[in-house]
């Protein structure tokens, strides 16, 4: 019997729940045929999710409720702040050979990062982070993430990652550490990836996207992802995903890539804009 896939989305409270409507939107656009359910607290009407399941204990952390519950045999559970921009099915072929599949946290030096729940671990092991997640449902990859859950609410930990880090670091689970384009946080970096040999990101993940709702975080709103890369990278976008060998190779396409005056000029291009922001400001 062919296993079932699918993107799941978990949220709480009425701002989290349009994120998330958003961002499954992306993945429909990017994922044709792919279904997407949501598990939420809210009485909510989207038809973009193939199915809505209520919470019945809504918590900080109902995603891990989420991935227990969900219906596939093969989960893809995602954030609600982060667009996905291109074909990422091919993570749940990941999971032909692994149990897991996860993005290491692209801010290692950072207080969550460098969080330990009770004991150290090597600097070399990966700090997976737990906004892109992939699964296959087994036993001991549920029994994984009970005992995530119920370390992480019973002690009323802020952060789950370091959580996560240690249970996957005691078990025999085979967990893919996927490349960072399949959960991209540090998006600045874009500006210096080369628009030929670079692979195009799959999902721009930020914390941003929910800042003009969250407590204690500056008021800004992004409202689309050029509002939120800003227009110069979100331009290269277009040219980096049709250049991306590994997409046209899933799409059944030739790659597009860029010549060599076209890539002169918009080299020049970032010089000029860079010039502009040292010494103008904008």
């Amino acid at each position: 019997m062919t296993e079932t896939v699918g993107a799941i989305f978990a949220t709480t409270g009425k701002d989290y729940t349009e994120l998330a409507e958003r961002a499954a939107r992306s993945v429909k656009e990017s994922c044709p045929g792919l279904e997407v359910d949501l598990f939420t607290d809210q009485q909510v009407q989207m038809p973009v999710f193939d199915r809505i399941h209520q919470l019945d204990d809504p918590w900080r952390r109902s995603k891990m409720d989420a991935m227990l519950l969900s219906r596939f045999d093969r989960t893809l559970y995602l954030d609600a702040d982060l667009f996905v921009i291109a074909d990422i099915r091919d993570v749940f072929e990941v999971l032909d050979r692994f149990d897991m599949a996860m993005v290491q946290d692209q801010y290692l030096n950072g207080g969550h990062a460098q969080t330990i729940w009770r004991k150290p671990f090597p600097n070399a092991f990966p700090h997976f982070n737990g906004g892109v997640v992939a699964f296959r449902r087994s036993p001991e990859v549920i029994e994984l993430i009970k005992s995530w859950s119920v370390a992480v609410r019973e002690n009323d930990l802020k952060r789950d990652q370091p959580v996560l880090r240690e249970l996957v670091w005691d078990s025999d689970l085979r967990v893919a550490t996927l490349p960072p384009e399949y959960n991209l946080m540090r998006f600045e970096v874009l500006s210096l990836w080369d628009e030929q040999k670079s692979a195009a990101p799959r999902v721009i993940h930020s914390p941003k996207l929910h800042s003009h709702f969250t407590p204690n975080r500056k008021k800004e709103r992004f409202d689309s992802l050029e509002d939120l890369l800003g227009s110069e990278i979100a331009s290269k976008l277009p040219i980096m995903l049709s250049a991306d060998k590994g997409l046209a190779r899933m799409a059944g396409r030739e790659p597009t890539i860029p010549g060599k005056k076209k890539r002169k000029v918009r080299k020049r291009l970032r010089q000029i804009s860079d010039i502009r922001r040292q010494w103008l400001g904008f």
